[in-house]
């Protein structure tokens, strides 16, 4: 049995549709031993009291663990960890620092700029894009900032490779970054420069997962949607 923490949100839910076996776990954990332990949950990085508040449920978990320890454990970190900026100052980004910490027999993943087919509220730039590119919306604003993006399936995926993996910290990430302003002057999309904060810049000190590659392609991803 592989349970999955954030088995609800963008990321876990895709894993555990993946795979069949899953078993959601939510702040309470329940009391047996599994195989893997994938972690995936993680709180809004705009909301500073839900990223302390999170460290209440790292406590629990790796209580858990200690008391029933897997196979395998699965921690996902952010790019923040690695990146260049502002956002290494931000607390989200020295929540994930002291999960790497807390879990040092975990195998850490660093996934870069996560998008799916839907956009979700505050992020997924590329979804908003490709409505924009349709005609659907006006966009309100372009970053400038580098960004790595990578589809949901692919971390997904990712993660579940790294089931087989020695422990470690490795990137899931295409290597290929694009800045949001010149993808959507690539269609023609137009809008003004954003004030950003944090500042992030993507940057790759660890090696990539091994054995495993992104399928998905952001430029042949947006053509396939318009």
């Amino acid at each position: 049995m592989i349970g999955v923490t954030g088995a609800s949100g963008h990321l876990g839910s895709v894993i555990v549709e993946m795979l069949p076996d899953a078993e959601p776990i939510g702040r309470t954990i329940p009391e047996h031993t599994f195989e893997a332990i994938i972690h995936t949950a993680a709180p809004d990085y705009r909301d500073d009291d839900a990223v302390l508040a999170f460290r209440d449920f790292n406590s629990t978990l790796e209580r858990h663990i200690e008391q029933y320890p897997p196979d395998v454990l699965i921690v996902t970190g952010s790019w923040w960890q690695h990146g260049i900026g502002s956002c290494r100052d931000v607390l989200y980004t020295r929540l994930k620092d002291e999960q790497m910490r807390t879990f040092p027999q975990a195998v850490h993943l660093l996934p870069y700029s996560i998008y799916g087919d839907d956009p979700r509220p505050g992020r997924g730039f590329i979804p908003q894009l490709i409505r924009a590119i349709r005609g659907e919306i006006t966009l309100t604003g372009l970053s400038d900032q580098p960004r790595d993006f990578i589809h949901v399936t692919d971390v997904a995926l990712a993660h579940i490779r790294a089931l087989d993996i020695t422990r470690g910290v490795y990137n899931v990430c295409t290597g290929s970054p694009i800045t949001p302003e010149d993808l959507a002057h690539r269609y023609g999309v137009q809008a003004p420069l954003l004030d950003e904060h944090p500042v992030a810049y993507p940057r790759y000190v660890a090696p990539t997962l091994p054995g495993w590659d992104p399928t998905v392609d952001v430029i042949a991803h947006i053509a396939d949607r318009i």
